[in-house]
């Protein structure tokens, strides 16, 4: 290892004229100085802009220029002329004019689409809504609408309800009567999949009337019988599309629901019990019995 020692200093050199000469700097420190009078100019320029926000005044001098930019846009052309809507079946056309909110004429670059597809999307019979700007004076509309499924009835009273199980009204349900009507907390929601299981028997699916959620667990079928009345075909907890294959097998083959029965049990295994009234009395009330 080498020692180095320093030696005496040298004296500074001086200029012609005796006096000390200025050292030269470092090339490093210029833009040191650059970059620094930089960040204290922006600093300068931040707090005025701070104390322009907190005063209001930025906010609304930017606000009045967005504004008059978007007048500018409007008056050459880009304004809205047209409001097209695809998709609509259901929704009331007055009720979606309302809730997009919008003017011929307005500037249609200033149209806010995702609160418009916000407001579109609340509207009952809509499940989804895509709103997009067909430059120059276009807005349009795509909506997907809900699909009706089946009555909920509830509290005495019916709502129609879509294949999610959502509400979409209770109004004018005359036109929906030939739904199936679903009973039960909790049935909206497990009424797709129950439908679609019925629906491997076309032949007993026309009969069904009404469906039944049975303690959070099971299906109770209501259908109808020659006599105008009804029976009822109590699915099981597990298994429920093959108990339901079965019946549809026993009617093909012996017409077990052409006799005077109130009630099919398919709760069993491999087993179909038949109830039948014991007297007129007993046939008079069977049909709004749960069992």
């Amino acid at each position: 290892m080498r020692r180095v020692i320093a030696g005496p200093r040298k004296p500074a050199p001086r200029s012609p004229a005796g006096r000390p000469r200025r050292r030269a700097r470092p090339a490093w420190l210029a833009p040191v100085l650059r970059w620094g009078t930089a960040a204290v100019a922006l600093a300068a320029v931040g707090g005025a802009i701070g104390w322009s926000v907190e005063s209001g005044r930025a906010v609304a001098a930017w606000q009045q220029a967005v504004e008059g930019v978007q007048q500018m846009t409007a008056d050459a052309g880009l304004a809205v002329g047209d409001v097209l809507v695809a998709g609509r079946r259901e929704t009331d056309p007055s009720h979606l004019l309302d809730v997009v909110g919008v003017e011929r004429g307005m500037p249609i670059l200033a149209l806010d689409l995702a609160s418009i597809r916000q407001r579109v999307e609340a509207l009952p019979w809509v499940k989804s809504a895509r709103v997009e700007r067909r430059l120059p004076d276009t807005l349009f509309i795509s909506l997907t609408e809900r699909r009706p499924l089946a009555l909920w009835q509830r509290q005495r009273a019916l709502a129609l309800v879509d294949e999610d199980g959502v509400v979409i009204t209770d109004r004018k349900l005359g036109r929906f009567a030939h739904l199936p009507i679903v009973i039960g907390d909790g049935a909206p929601e497990r009424a797709r999949e129950a439908i679609a299981m019925l629906s491997a028997e076309p032949d007993l699916l026309a009969r069904v009337r009404a469906l039944t959620w049975v303690g959070d667990r099971r299906w109770t079928v209501r259908l109808d019988d020659l006599q105008g009345g009804g029976i009822d075909v109590q699915l099981p907890e597990s298994g429920a599309a093959a108990a339901w294959s079965q019946l549809a097998g026993m009617e093909r083959d012996h017409g077990v629901l052409k006799r005077e029965v109130t009630t099919v049990d398919l709760r069993i295994p491999n087993q179909l019990i038949v109830r039948v009234p014991s007297d007129p009395a007993e046939r008079v009330l069977a049909p709004g019995k749960n069992t």
